[in-house]
């Protein structure tokens, strides 16, 4: 757990447990090297520098999921290789939003290397927050879309691919709740597909003021 002065998180801030995030939590300063401090700001509990005045703030970190549907209506989910974290259970492909990408451009590429297939990306169908433990907070978009080329083939994190229809999803050892409640929406025909503006769907680099325009059709 981060220890500022000696003190852990909690005790500055006078919490009788850890802080959400601690093991994250740098112990000096990004700009200029100073050791950080704690302080409430705007209600949250923050490292604020007393040399520079830089304020450090946690967020979650941005990602994306796919829901890749056969023509028959089964959904592809991937088992995770034992030596990645919750190894042996199953997701749907995704990963985090690099940089330099758009969430379209991650989807793509996250499906390519975790199956090996090329998608087409039909809409939105959720965005989630998944807590899983202190060091890992995701906010994730979750897409829907069909294969446009290729043959399943796992790759990176995914030792084994499956397609599974509704009767199958009930017997998965899934490694997040998130993509289990989504799946089980697919399956229930709950989910409501959000359209996404034609304009980001292109392949360039991200670049200054070049934005993401979420539409209805």
């Amino acid at each position: 757990m981060f220890q500022e002065g000696g003190l852990h998180l909690h005790q500055v801030f006078g919490h009788s447990g850890p802080l959400a995030g601690d093991s994250r939590r740098p112990r000096y300063c990004s700009q200029c090297g100073t050791r950080l401090a704690g302080q409430v700001l705007a209600r949250f509990e923050r490292l604020r520098c007393d040399g520079c005045g830089h304020v450090h703030y946690l967020n979650p970190a941005p990602g994306v999921t796919m829901l890749v549907k056969s023509p028959v209506g089964e959904i592809l989910v991937g088992r995770r290789k034992a030596t990645v974290r919750y190894g042996g259970k199953w997701c749907l492909p995704g990963g985090y939003i690099e940089y330099e990408e758009s969430f379209i451009d991650t989807a793509h590429r996250e499906v390519r290397e975790e199956t090996g297939l090329e998608v087409r990306i039909d809409g939105i169908v959720n965005v989630v927050s998944n807590h899983l433990d202190d060091s890992h907070h995701t906010l994730v978009i979750v897409l829907l879309g069909e294969i446009l080329t290729g043959s399943p083939e796992p790759g990176d994190d995914m030792e084994a691919l499956m397609w599974i229809d509704r009767q199958a999803h009930a017997g998965i050892d899934y490694a997040f709740d998130a993509d289990q409640r989504i799946v089980e929406g697919y399956f229930a025909g709950n989910l409501q597909l959000l359209p996404i503006d034609a304009r980001i769907e292109q392949d360039e680099p991200m670049r200054p003021g070049a934005g993401s325009i979420v539409g209805h059709g």
